[in-house]
């Protein structure tokens, strides 16, 4: 599967020899096509595929020499796949148009005289921008799945029926001065007498 296909869509929209980019749905899986105005160079994508650990294998040898409306019928324009690994009668039969699985195809455009790339793979994506010269950068893994014991559970507030009063600053406390105590005048010192 293709990752991260918008990204990929802006990158390669205007670069020289490319004349379309599209994002292709289908029930099997998402596939990225990249259609060329310019004849591909097919030794120079076999290079970059063997740097890969990949093989390009010559597809519909023998459909694709049928007259074009009957080619048409029998045969989805596929010459070229790229794929990991493939055995001598995989190869045989896909002379005869039995495509093997791979991460990339090379299609020729029955209503124009120039290729269609195809990528089923995020490695097919790599090879095509090594083909193009451009600098590849891997999609952003995708985001770790919260667990349900990390969720935060919001504490439901209920609101207070009536607003709380604003508190007074307490007021100071006066103490009132008490009187210096005097001797009692009820019974007066005494003098004596000589």
């Amino acid at each position: 599967m293709v990752d991260d296909l918008q990204r990929r869509l802006v990158e390669l929209r205007f670069v020289e020899g490319i004349e379309k980019v599209e994002h292709v749905p289908y029930p099997t899986g998402d596939q990225f096509w990249v259609r060329f105005n310019i004849k591909l160079d097919f030794g120079k994508f076999q290079d970059i595929a063997k740097k890969h650990g990949c093989v390009m294998v010559n597809f519909a040898s023998l459909p694709s020499k049928l007259p074009r409306p009957i080619a048409e019928i029998v045969w989805n324009g596929v010459s070229h796949v790229i794929t990991k690994s493939i055995s001598g009668w995989t190869k045989f039969t896909a002379s005869f148009g039995i495509e093997p699985d791979g991460i990339a195809k090379i299609a020729t455009d029955l209503h124009g005289p120039y290729q269609i790339y195809i990528s089923m793979q995020e490695e097919g994506v790599q090879i095509l921008y090594e083909y193009l010269g451009l600098k590849y950068t891997p999609p952003a893994p995708p985001p770790k799945p919260v667990t349900a014991s990390k969720l935060a559970v919001p504490t439901a507030v209920r609101p207070s029926p009536t607003p709380p009063r604003p508190v007074a600053p307490p007021t100071p406390v006066t103490a009132k001065p008490t009187p210096p105590t005097q001797p009692s005048q009820a019974n007066p010192p005494q003098e004596a007498k000589a």
